[in-house]
C-alpha cells in the first residue's frame, strides 16, 4: 500500500460552549467536563452531526440499539432527559435540544 489508505476518523464537533471528541469519547461544558455514558454520547454526537436538522425518534431507537425496549416513546424520552440534565443551563426548559412535537428532536447551535 502506499498509505492513500486513510480511514475517515469521525471528527470533533464544537458548537458554542460544547466540545465533543467522538475519537476520546469526550465532551465539555466550556472548561467542564462532562460524564456521558455510550448510549447519551451517541445521542449526543448524531445530534451535533445534525445541528439545526430535525432528527426523528427512529433515528434515536437505532442508537439505542436495545431489544428489550417494550414503550419506545418512554424509554426516548428518558434517555433525552437525561441527556438534558447534561448539556442544558435548565433541563425543564431546554435551549439546545428542542422537542418538534412527536416528530423528534433538533440541537440549536
Amino acid at each position: 500500500m502506499d498509505g492513500s489508505d486513510k480511514r475517515l476518523k469521525p471528527k470533533i464537533i464544537i458548537l458554542n460552549d460544547l466540545y465533543i471528541d467522538p475519537n476520546g469519547y469526550q465532551v465539555k461544558l466550556g472548561q467542564n467536563e462532562i460524564e456521558l455514558t455510550t448510549k447519551e454520547f451517541n445521542l449526543l454526537y448524531l445530534f451535533a452531526s445534525n445541528v439545526g436538522k430535525l432528527v426523528r425518534r427512529s433515528e434515536i431507537l437505532q442508537i439505542m440499539l436495545n431489544p428489550r425496549i417494550i414503550d419506545e416513546d418512554r424509554a426516548i424520552n428518558v434517555a433525552i432527559c437525561r441527556l438534558r440534565k447534561k448539556i442544558e443551563i435548565n433541563p425543564h426548559r431546554p435551549r439546545r435540544l428542542i422537542s418538534l412535537s412527536s416528530l423528534g428532536y433538533r440541537l440549536k447551535e
